[in-house]
């Protein structure tokens, strides 16, 4: 008795022992089970830019010291349409909406429209800062000079008013910390809470925010006054909201679907409920352990469910296909619960370990949300591991499920699954006849999905997951036609000295850039809408001081007057540059609006950007850059490196087990061929047919590799045993596939058509997800009854068995 047999012996020992101890077993478990559950509810959900990044990252660490400098710097915007905005009754109504948006907006730090807009004069030699509606127009001509004001002025241009004058544009911005409801956020920020007790603003904070925002523009929103809500809180607030709603709704969908599938397959009311009680709570099991350990769930990680549905129902259906299959021969319960362990035991251990420590693999990546699918999945998997060998044997002692009459005592699923086994048979017999012809056929289909592969466009273009009828698309489609940019790139340059900014070469420097800038042509769809930075307001302040003449719209060239003027400005009342250089006058921050397209397609722009800058500054002043745009456009870069290299090291990890746990060199290696193919044909499509590989199809390769090791394994497994039992390949690949294919078959029909029901999702990325996922479970299936029984044909054609092997 080699060690396996062993292994086997003692799993049939369990199934007696959990037999005879059912009801403390279940009231164990299920005590476990609820308690770690029932954390499930506080898990938050958290697609912020910073959340892609793991704490002590650089990026990370720039990103919380420009909100501590600055802000927060993402801003909601509202995009009002009228047939002149600059009209009395519509800067009324402007006028009562901003009004509301102060009063009624949690978390507020400023509204910037054109009510409130500023206006800087000088009077002599008085330096005046007021809002450009501080006393409202009276007089037909009053109105007229207020128009002529507003379109001569370059600063409002694109950035409160379009250059036709149809579209007026409110700024909300919210405070970066959170504080609490205790806090006065009125009364501003006391400086040693914020540093020892304030977090920034949380996910579910900016969504209250962005709602607020949102039922305002619903009740403004009239003929003449059409309001449109667009800016990166928003898009982080709807990407929450759907991801939340539609993954909800549709894993609901999946599992109903699983489950009416599970009950047409087994025709048994406890072959639907017993594989749902076992993978059901290490599912909510596994978004609990999340909220203890103080994670959040993000796109990337809203897979874990689907991944967790798929590893274990196929596990606890093993289970189940063998223990109704021997009650059904007049095998009594426990023996049956017993040989079933003994069958299934080791496999679906070495299944759940091997896809486990091939998905630990992720624990290496750099972006957190990948960290985490290392972390969890692999706890998600266990769980399901223990669930399905200790609380599904115990349940099945302890439920009244009665044998069915069968013809012949073959099979547990009725005269149907006769069928079925005869079909599978038949097909495995074909695939050994014409082993060569199965295998080479196989990998013609592979280089064909290679070469197709390597035609793949990576991307992550988060619009298009939502409805082309989407109110954030439309808003964002109309603010970038009309105003040339929704989105912020964040450029802040460091001179490391005191007062480093008001040098005059500084401030030339940084009015130079915004110059060329504004010339450059679209790089990748990426142009430059509008820059905004202490240059600006330092040319608004010499033209004021010098009769508000036009010609002196520029950077006076001596550091004293500079210094002077920007003291003047300070004096007058206005906080305006406190979101545009630091208390020390040592950092500028330059704010540079631009269209929005594919976060991945930024990088070329933000780089050549930060590369002009640095070029005009000098190499004394340190040049970076942050916010949404730059974070985003790195992170999924990273994403996408960090997945690519631990799927590399998921199959290095997984290969040597496949070795070990099979137990055959041979075997173990002629395995892969089966575990990759189907990962292959999925790429393969995907680049024949255009569809863009982002972070949510990348999830898709931990399902794809957990099916595929375990149809592999179960597959490889059983074979080898029967082989070495009999001799005869023949004979072993029938009697595997009479019994393992069963429940290959059943589990692959189940799940790919619980992951297809996501092709009726609205949002994009999950119909690609449904889609690819169903076709990649059905290719894993297809390969191993194919090509599998071909692939052992062929290595072990020439292998005889001893009567001690035997």
């Amino acid at each position: 008795m080699d060690i396996r047999d062993r292994i086997e012996s003692r799993f049939e020992s369990f199934g007696y022992f959990i037999f005879r101890r059912r009801w403390v077993i279940i009231a164990l478990t299920l005590g476990f089970a609820v308690s770690l559950s029932s954390q499930a509810p506080n898990v938050i959900i958290d697609t912020s830019t910073e959340s892609f990044l793991r704490d002590g990252a650089p990026a990370k660490e720039l990103y919380d010291e420009f909100r501590d400098q600055f802000g927060r710097g993402e801003v909601l915007i509202m995009a009002i349409e009228g047939p002149d905005v600059l009209a009395p009754n519509f800067l009324g109504r402007l006028g009562e909406l901003h009004e509301a948006l102060e009063d009624q907006v949690p978390y507020l730090e400023e509204v910037r429209s054109l009510i409130n807009a500023r206006v800087t004069r000088g009077e002599a030699d008085e330096l005046i800062v007021e809002d450009l509606l501080e006393d409202w127009p009276e007089k037909p001509e009053e109105w007229e000079t207020l128009r002529n004001y507003v379109t001569g002025n370059p600063l409002y241009e694109n950035l409160l008013v379009s250059r036709d004058g149809r579209l007026a544009i409110v700024s909300i911005e919210t405070v970066a910390y959170s504080l609490g409801d205790e806090f006065n956020y009125e009364e501003g920020f006391a400086d040693d809470l914020v540093d020892e007790q304030a977090d920034f603003l949380s996910g579910a904070e900016n969504t209250e925010v962005v709602a607020a925002v949102r039922e305002l523009a619903r009740r403004f929103d009239t003929e003449g006054f059409r309001v449109q809500v667009s800016g990166q809180p928003a898009l982080q607030s709807d990407l929450a909201e759907a991801i939340q709603t539609n993954m909800a709704r549709f894993v609901a969908l999946m599992i109903l679907i699983i489950a009416l599938l599970l009950f047409v397959l087994f025709r048994r009311i406890s072959g639907v409920i017993l594989p749902l009680a076992v993978v059901l709570p290490s599912v909510s099991g596994t978004i609990g352990s999340m909220a203890i350990a103080g994670e959040f769930l993000s796109a990337p990680t809203q897979v874990l469910p689907s991944l967790l549905l798929a590893v274990g129902i196929g596990a606890a259906v093993h289970i189940l296909s063998i223990f109704y299959q021997h009650l059904d021969r007049g095998i009594q319960r426990e023996e049956a619960i017993a040989l079933s362990l003994k069958h299934t035991g080791l496999p679906i251990c070495m299944t759940s370990l091997t896809t486990a420590g091939g998905l630990c693999s992720f624990i290496s990546a750099e972006i957190a949300p990948v960290m985490a699918i290392g972390i969890f999945a692999p706890i998600g998997i266990l769980l399901a591991l223990i669930y399905c060998l200790i609380l599904l044997p115990a349940l099945l002692a302890a439920l009244p499920i009665r044998p069915r009459k069968t013809q012949e005592n073959r099979t547990q699923v009725g005269q149907e699954a006769d069928w079925i086994g005869d079909i599978l048979v038949a097909t495995g017999d074909f695939s050994i006849r014409h082993a060569k012809v199965a295998v080479s056929l196989t990998l013609v289909v592979v280089a064909i999905s290679l070469l197709g592969a390597s035609q793949i466009r990576f991307g992550h273009d988060i619009m298009k997951w939502l409805p082309e009828s989407h109110s954030f698309r439309l808003a964002t489609q109309l603010f970038d036609e009309q105003m040339n940019g929704s989105m912020l790139i964040e450029i802040l340059a460091d001179s490391g000295v005191e007062n480093g900014v008001q040098s005059v070469e500084f401030m030339t420097a940084l009015d130079s850039v915004e110059a060329e800038l504004a010339e450059l042509p679209p790089m990748e769809g990426v142009k430059m809408g509008k820059a905004i930075s202490i240059a600006t307001i330092t040319k608004e302040i010499s033209q004021a001081l010098n009769e508000n003449d036009p010609m002196h719209y520029a950077i006076p060239q001596n550091r004293e007057l500079i210094a002077q003027e920007l003291l003047l400005f300070e004096n007058s009342g206005t906080d305006d540059l406190e979101p545009l250089v630091d208390s020390l006058f040592s950092m500028a921050r330059v704010s540079i609006r631009v269209p929005y397209v594919d976060p991945i397609e930024y990088q070329p722009y933000i780089t050549s950007t930060q590369a002009l800058f640095q070029e005009r500054l000098g190499p004394e002043i340190r040049v970076s850059t942050t916010g949404f745009v730059p974070i985003m456009s790195a992170t999924i870069r990273g994403v996408i490196s960090s997945m690519t290299r631990s799927y590399i090291l998921a199959l290095l990890i997984i290969t040597p087990l496949m070795i070990l746990l099979i137990g055959s060199l041979r075997t173990g290696i002629v395995s892969m061929i089966p575990n990759l193919a189907p990962i292959i044909i999925t790429l393969g499509i995907m680049g024949w047919t255009g569809i863009v590989m982002d972070v949510f199809t990348l999830m898709l390769g931990g399902i794809a590799i957990g099916l595929a090791v375990d149809d592999t394994i179960h597959y490889m497994y059983n074979f080898r045993r029967s082989f070495l039992k009999g001799g005869d390949i023949q004979a072993a690949n029938r009697e595997t596939l009479r019994t393992t294919g069963r429940a290959l078959f059943v589990t692959s029909v189940v799940l790919s058509f619980g992951f297809f029901i996501f092709i009726f999702a609205e949002m994009n990325n999950l119909y690609y997800f449904g889609l690819l996922t169903g076709i990649t479970i059905a290719n894993a299936f297809l390969i191993d009854i194919l090509v599998s029984p071909a692939l052992m044909s062929l290595a072990y054609r020439n292998q005889s068995v001893s009567p001690a092997g035997r």
